[in-house]
């Protein structure tokens, strides 16, 4: 069985004219993934001060919506449609 790659995404407030919304795919923890969708919960909700540095830094202090942890390959397929709409 391979195990499942789990990442922290923020999800930015406000909608673009597009409808879409400013993402931020944190490569928490230091190997880049979590294991589970559980680690990567608790992390996010224990630790939650790296996370927002993190958001200040790429997009001032602009308030976020949430911070949701998605299976790596559901967050490249949600990439690759956002990608085919921006083409």
């Amino acid at each position: 069985m391979i195990a499942e790659a789990w990442l922290a995404v923020a999800i930015m407030m406000g909608v673009h004219s597009d409808g879409m919304q400013d993402i931020l795919v944190f490569k928490q923890p230091k190997h880049g993934h979590f294991h589970s969708v559980t680690e990567c919960a608790d992390f996010v909700n224990n630790n939650p001060e790296p996370f927002i540095r993190t958001m200040w830094k790429f997009y001032g202090k602009r308030p976020f919506e949430r911070i949701v942890c998605v299976r790596r390959e559901n967050l490249r397929e949600i990439l690759a449609q956002r990608n085919s709409v921006d083409s």
